[in-house]
């Protein structure tokens, strides 16, 4: 075989290494995007899972008030609808990031790419804070500033003043840092499977690399 030869398809068996790689990388964000962190975010298959609608109730039941449930659906459909609008962003975010690293690796013979956890601590606060932003700005806009419009109109003003105080406070502190606790493990757990799907590619990519009849001149 001609060294020439021989160099394209090595050449070609890295881009196919690279390709490969960065092809798990969609897959895994995917998955982490819309099947994880977004799962977090989409209505519940059960009432009672649902934490906003649930504390908003259970109030409610304690202070012998009958709020308009369908005010509240709508307020909490929206708030969610406003969320869900960022998966693009958050899959465009992590894919670019871990895809340039990639494609930036120069090769040489018996060498690796590796993605280690320390790949990820720009990309995750980011995606983090984009996150965070969106959610207290979603809760501010389609929740607690329309609040008043789940309240019967006779309900006395210093209750509802109260309801609405404890709301925004549960809303803001708990829900959110619980919601925000639970996308953080969501994260981890796809970080810590790409980390190892990349090593399983790795050992695969220099086992074709030194075996393979075609990449060497064995007869």
């Amino acid at each position: 075989m001609q060294n020439n030869s021989k160099k394209d398809i090595r050449n070609q068996h890295i881009v196919n290494y690279k390709n490969t790689i960065i092809e798990v990388i969609k897959n895994n964000t995917n998955s982490l995007v819309d099947d994880d962190i977004m799962s977090l975010i989409r209505k519940p298959p059960l009432d009672s899972m649902d934490l906003i609608q649930s504390k908003f109730l259970s109030m409610a039941k304690k202070n012998k008030i009958v709020l308009n449930s369908e005010e509240l659906n709508e307020k909490i459909d929206k708030y969610r609808k406003d969320i869900l609008k960022l998966s693009k962003e958050l899959k465009e975010i992590r894919i670019n990031e871990l895809s340039d690293k990639v494609n930036a690796v120069k090769l040489k013979d018996n060498e690796i790419i590796k993605i280690n956890k320390k790949d990820f601590n720009a990309i995750n606060k980011i995606i983090k804070k984009t996150i965070k932003e969106q959610v207290i700005k979603s809760l501010e806009e389609e929740i607690l500033a329309k609040i008043e419009q789940i309240f019967p109109k006779n309900v006395d003003s210093s209750l509802k003043e109260k309801i609405i105080k404890d709301m925004t406070k549960y809303l803001k502190k708990n829900y959110l840092n619980q919601l925000l606790e639970n996308i953080d493990i969501k994260i981890l757990v796809k970080d810590t499977t790409l980390i190892n799907s990349t090593k399983e590619l790795a050992e695969r990519y220099i086992f074709s690399l030194n075996n393979s009849r075609l990449l060497n001149d064995f007869e």
